[in-house]
């Protein structure tokens, strides 16, 4: 798992509730960007497991997830209160977080690459989750490049 901390974190969402994240997340732009990291953290111990995958789109609307063949490298940490490791999960196109009395944190890298022809815009989509449950999603774009000296912007 790699970063680039110069690169500042973009809100997507929360805190809220789970249930309503159902696909309203922010749509971030790669078309500068080498890939981008998703950040998701659900802090609660209620009964209804969280969905999670990746929309593309050519523009910030709408709901094609990525599918077989562009499967992204998952990481969790799932004993987020007794331990500081991530554990590398075998790459896929959705990953469900169960509930669990510890804060569950999952990451995806996404590579621009692995987006379909002329679509350059993700967001997290998720469907599930419980009204008590409260998640929280942060995008990190990895790779900028620009143009020009003013970096355009990359959220919708």
């Amino acid at each position: 798992m790699f970063t680039n901390e110069t690169n500042p974190r973009i809100w997507g969402y929360g805190p809220g509730p789970s249930d309503v994240l159902n696909d309203t997340a922010d749509w971030v732009k790669l078309t500068n960007a080498q890939g981008c990291w998703i950040y998701v953290t659900e802090i609660g111990n209620n009964a209804t497991s969280l969905v999670l995958t990746v929309h593309e789109g050519a523009t910030a609307a709408g709901t094609t997830a990525l599918t077989t063949g562009a499967e992204f490298p998952i990481y969790t940490n799932l004993l987020t209160t007794t331990a500081d490791t991530w554990t590398k999960q075998t790459d896929a196109v959705t990953y469900t977080i169960t509930p669990a009395a510890t804060a569950s944190q999952v990451n995806f890298y996404i590579d621009s690459s692995i987006l379909t022809e002329g679509y350059d815009w993700i967001q997290l989509g998720t469907s599930g989750g419980h009204a008590s449950n409260i998640v929280y999603v942060e995008y990190q774009l990895v790779g900028l490049r620009y143009k020009s000296a003013t970096p355009p912007t990359a959220i919708a």
